[in-house]
């Protein structure tokens, strides 16, 4: 890029109070010298400005392009530049002269750090330059979960941590972790991480169980939040069935706890009704299971 020399040159004389590399003083009078002055405090102020915004316009103005798809933008402008074209690192071009259009292009993008610039040369005036945003996005190959350092049957009441394994993802900052438990979201998770290169990425979540929740079903979700007008792919793991057993207390018989580990019974309305039990009127039902054999059902 060919740097502004007239900025540089402005920015020494309003400092120094001369010009073009001479100690002379400027003999102005009164007015005239206040008025350089306050153009010169304007000029160097932090963050003035010092050129106009470059005169083109990138059509699409951004791209969302999953890993290995073509993308093409075009770059056109305003005015009548000497030449235009573009910087990248795929997909660049050479100088175009006379023109007011430049198109970006590439068969199949792979780079994940890539950003183009459409760069101009005006007639009069110092090259500048547009930068293209890019997303470049990858599905994950899988997503898993499974129990942390458990196996078989869980308690009632007791903590155990679920993993989520996703493989192959990017970018992470787009990342939506979201995880169910049945049908329901029990809890969703977000990444602030700024690596742009497909990676594996694991989620963890704690659970305790109810009891008599009985058979429990979870499953995790990998989604890819890539802007409001943007798809949003998503791949979903093969649902973990969980056994939640309930905890039995120090009294409870070998026997009890068998029959209680048995078959789990969720609670049914019409159990409220009484019933005669042995002659007498009862509301807590006992369920009979197998021969000779029955337990009671709680409601929680």
């Amino acid at each position: 890029m060919v740097p502004d020399g007239h900025t540089e040159e402005r920015d020494r004389v309003c400092c120094s109070g001369t010009s073009s590399g001479t100690t002379q003083q400027l003999r102005m009078d009164t007015k005239i010298q206040l008025s350089w002055t306050a153009v010169c405090l304007f000029l160097t102020l932090p963050g003035a400005p010092t050129h106009a915004s470059c005169p083109v316009e990138l059509k699409p103005p951004r791209v969302v392009v999953r890993y290995g798809d073509s993308v093409s933008v075009n770059c056109t402008s305003s005015t009548d530049p000497e030449g235009m074209g573009w910087e990248a690192t795929s997909g660049g071009t050479e100088l175009h002269e006379n023109v007011n259009l430049v198109t970006w292009t590439v068969e199949s993008l792979i780079d994940w750090t890539i950003e183009p610039k459409c760069y101009i040369n005006p007639q009069n005036g110092s090259q500048c330059t547009e930068t293209l945003p890019v997303i470049l996005y990858k599905t994950p190959d899988s997503v898993s979960i499974s129990p942390l350092s458990h196996s078989g049957p869980m308690m009632e009441g007791k903590e155990y941590q679920l993993q989520c394994d996703i493989q192959n993802i990017a970018p992470l900052q787009n990342l939506v972790v979201r995880w169910y438990k049945g049908n329901e979201t029990i809890e969703t998770q977000r990444f602030n991480d700024s690596t742009k290169e497909s990676v594996n990425m694991s989620s963890t979540i704690t659970i305790t169980h109810r009891r008599y929740e009985g058979e429990v079903e979870y499953r995790c979700e990998a989604e890819l939040d890539l802007g409001p007008e943007e798809p949003k792919p998503s791949a979903l793991s093969k649902p973990l069935k969980v056994t939640v057993y309930l905890t039995p207390s120090p009294t409870t018989s070998e026997n009890t706890i068998k029959r209680t580990i048995a078959p789990l019974v969720a609670w049914d309305a019409k159990w409220d009704e009484a019933f005669n039990y042995g002659g007498k009127i009862c509301r807590m039902p006992r369920c009979h299971v197998g021969t000779g054999k029955s337990y009671q059902v709680a409601r929680e």
